[in-house]
This record gives structure tokens, sequence and C-alpha cells, in this order.
């Protein structure tokens, strides 16, 4: 369908691989350069929210709002550490950089007006960017017209705030941390009935024009419809938003590529979008998977990143209830494209060696055996993590068939499933118990070893074990 057309994400793509020799090598970095890590708006009024509430079957309240936005996106954990004060957000984010903003479009909700709000994460409250029912504009832009989502959630990357140490390579950063924090929020919004749906086609001038953001340095990744059967208003007019944010930093560096691929996957006008939506139209909502043990939120509080695992292995029953985990179908207006692939260092019962999940038979087949942990450390840009760890869960995509079925736009669903399926991982883990980190890797290597599919792209690599 878009085969002659979708250039832009390939050459991309090739040009931001990792590659020995040249990914490791240290950069100096001017310490004035590196921006805030919380995006400010100067002399707009802040709403606070009320406590997050525990989740229930029932429409969108404030305190469920408030649960939601604080245990996707907000802080969880404070430390401190050599004397400073260390905050830890929710969900994994390259770096611990957390460039990744939430924007509410929502109808009335409790005492909160109809209107389109910044999350604040530092502060837990909410900037009120304009008053008015805006959910129809989102809805258009996204193909829903007539939606009765009772809100949208707009989520954006801006760039710089990852791209100073990450370079061009942060724009599959924005998609990947924009994954993670999907991955909890579509888990805390199934457990309290709210049919969400991502949304990862979208008239992207419209989204952005309407949340107040450029397109070059900040836009929007992805949407989230939570609840149904409001009643849709009609969609008002939009005026532009003036509302200064402080500066992040005393310069920023252009990487040029970053919003160049943006603008070419951008969906610029209605036909654009019809052909999206044509592209994934076979793609329906699945049903919502069945709840943790434990209420998700506790699960996410506990939630965190290791660099360091023990020698002790894990089940195959604890692998298997992984995988599930992370192969549970996404509410999404796009079809699964990750394939996976698992280096197997210490399951017990298991040999040690490359797995591929055999999704229509549901089952994990080994194509090599024998010992693969100081590839495994190679392959993750030479870090120990990777071997000591138990296995090594790989999110891949034939680049092929994405760019061919879904174009341009395809590339940036395609990172953001290995951002949600990764997501799962790390919440699935921490469940039972392990422990697990996201690793990035040297692309053209991991390929080279896996031998399929055609045209590989490595989308995500997570590490699990004790």
């Amino acid at each position: 369908m878009f085969e002659q057309e979708a250039q832009a994400a390939r050459e991309y793509h090739e040009a931001t691989k990792h590659r020995p020799g040249e990914s490791t090598e240290r950069r100096l970095i001017d310490v004035e350069l590196i921006p805030k890590q919380y995006k400010r708006y100067i002399d707009l009024p802040r709403l606070r929210l009320p406590e997050p509430a525990a989740a229930t079957p029932e429409s969108l309240t404030l305190p469920s709002l408030a649960a939601l936005l604080h245990y996707s996106a907000g802080i969880v954990q404070r430390r401190s550490v050599n004397g400073r004060s260390l905050e830890f957000r929710a969900a994994s984010c390259t770096g611990a950089l957390y460039h990744v903003e939430l924007y509410l479009v929502c109808g009335a909700i409790d005492d909160l007006r109809a209107g389109v709000y910044h999350y604040d994460a530092p502060a837990e409250t909410l900037h009120s960017l304009r008053d008015g029912d805006y959910r129809a504009v989102v809805g258009n832009a996204a193909g829903i017209d007539g939606s009765d989502a009772e809100a949208f959630v707009v989520m954006t990357s801006t760039f710089w705030r990852n791209a100073w140490r990450y370079e061009e390579r942060a724009y599959r950063h924005a998609f990947w941390d924009s994954g993670t924090i999907a991955a909890n929020l579509i888990g805390l919004a199934d457990e309290r009935g709210l049919q969400p749906r991502l949304h990862a086609g979208f008239i992207d001038d419209v989204v952005n024009h309407l949340i107040g953001v450029d397109n070059q340095r900040e836009a929007a990744t992805c949407i989230l419809t939570l609840g149904v059967g409001a009643t849709p208003a009609p969609a008002p007019d939009v005026e532009t938003i003036v509302e200064e944010t402080e500066p992040l930093s005393k310069a920023e560096i252009e990487y040029p590529k970053i919003w160049q691929t943006h603008a070419a996957s951008s969906l610029g006008h209605v036909p654009a979008l019809r052909r999206w939506l044509e592209a994934t139209a076979a793609t329906p909502a699945p049903d919502a998977p069945q709840p943790p043990n434990e209420s998700l939120e506790s699960i996410i509080q506990r939630r965190g990143s290791t660099r360091h695992f023990s020698d002790a292995p894990i089940t195959r029953p604890e692998l298997a209830t992984l995988l599930e985990a992370a192969l549970q179908p996404i509410a999404a207006d796009f079809p699964a494209l990750a394939q996976v692939f698992v280096i197997v260092n210490n399951v017990e019962g298991l040999p040690a060696g490359l797995y591929r999940f055999d999704t229509q038979a549901n089952r994990l087949p080994r194509l090599k055996r024998g010992d693969f942990r100081g590839q495994a450390a190679h392959l993750a840009l030479d870090q120990a993590a990777a071997a000591e760890a138990a296995i090594n869960i790989y999110f891949v995509a034939s680049l092929q068939d994405v760019l061919g079925t879904l174009g341009e736009r395809g590339y940036r669903a395609a990172q953001l499933e290995g951002g949600i399926r990764g997501g799962r991982v790390y919440l699935k883990a921490t469940e039972l118990g392990l422990r697990a980190t996201g690793l990035t890797f040297y692309d053209d290597e991991v390929a080279q070893l896996l031998e399929e599919p055609e045209d590989p792209a490595v989308l995500f690599l997570i590490a699990a074990g004790h």
C-alpha cells in the first residue's frame, strides 16, 4: 500500500543505529545546556488534584483521574543519594530523562471544568490551557468523529530533553518512553473499567495546536481515550495558545533528523488520516486483561530499573507469565507488529540458547542452543546486566512489512508498541518479585544473531531476573 513512499523512516532508522566503536564513545556535554526536567508555564493558574483513589469500576471521577496521571507519569519515589535528592517516576524512561508530557482534554469531571490541561507531575496539579469542551477536536483529528469518550490523554515528547544525551536516536525514545507510560495508563484504566484505546494515527497539526506545542521542539506522540458514554459536544473554534513556558536550558542543539522524520511521518490532512484508518481498519478492540493479583498502583510504586542481577534462575512458569503479559493484545488503532525473541541465560529446566515465541502455536521453540551470556552483553552495548540477567527479551518487527502496510506513520506505531510491551514486562516482573531493566543495543549485530524476520528493526530490549 505504501511501498514506494516510506523512505524517511527507513533512512532515519539506518542513520540512528548503534554500531560498535561509535556508540559508546564518551561525549563532552556543556552542563549549561542540560535541560530542566519539567515543563513550567509562566503565570498560568494551577488546579491541585485530589489524592489518587483506588480502582473501582465507575465512570471517570477526579480522584480516579488523579490516580491515572500519578501512576503513569507522576513521581512515585524520592530518595537521597550521595547528598542529592532524586525523583523516580512511575514508568521507565531512557536515561531517566522524563521527556514525555501528559495533556488532558476532557468534559466536566466532578468539580473540574471541561477544558484542556497540562499535568504538572512534581506539583500534582493541572495547568489550565483552555476552558471549554474540546473533545470533539481530538476525536475528529483521530478519525473517531462523534466519540463518546469522557476524556483524552495526549502524550508528547519534548525532544531536546532526551536528545541532549542521545542525539538523533532520541526520536525512537520518544515512542519507547510514551509506550512505557501507556502500559501503565492502559492497565490503570482497564482496572477502572474505562475501556482505554490508544491512537497512534491523528492529524498532527490539529492536536499540537490544541495543546499549544510547536511540532518541532515538542510534539504529540499518541492519544489515549478514557471512558465511554459521554454526550459528544460540537467542536469549538481553536484559538492560538500564547502562554509562555520557562526556557529548558541556556541554548538547544538542533538535531534535524528528529523533526524531519517526525514531519515525514505526520498526517497532515483528512485524506492522509483516511489512508491510515483504511490500513488499520481490521484492528478490533481486545477484551480487558485479567487484573494482577495485587493492585497495579502498588506494583508501580515498587517498580524500578536495576543494573545488576543475581545468579539465581527464574522458573519456566515465570518466563511464561512474563511473555503472556508482554503479548496481551493492545487496544490500539494499529495491529500487532512485533515478534518476540528471548536469549535464555538461566531458566530452570530450559536449556540456554536463543528462542523465538510462536504466537500461533503459543510455544517457545529454540532456534540456537548454547551459552549466549557474552554475546547478550555485547549486543546490549557491552553492558554486563544483559549477561547477568536470566533472560533478555527482544521485540522485533519487519521494517519492510511495517512501512509497506502502514507507511511512515507505522514507524511510530512500531516503536510505541515496543515500549508498551517492554513496559508490561517491567510491571509483571515486579509483581512476580523479579527485577528488570530496559537496555539499548547494536542494531545490526542483533539482527545477525536473530536471522529473522526479513528486514528486522529491533524495537525494544528488556532484561529480567533476580
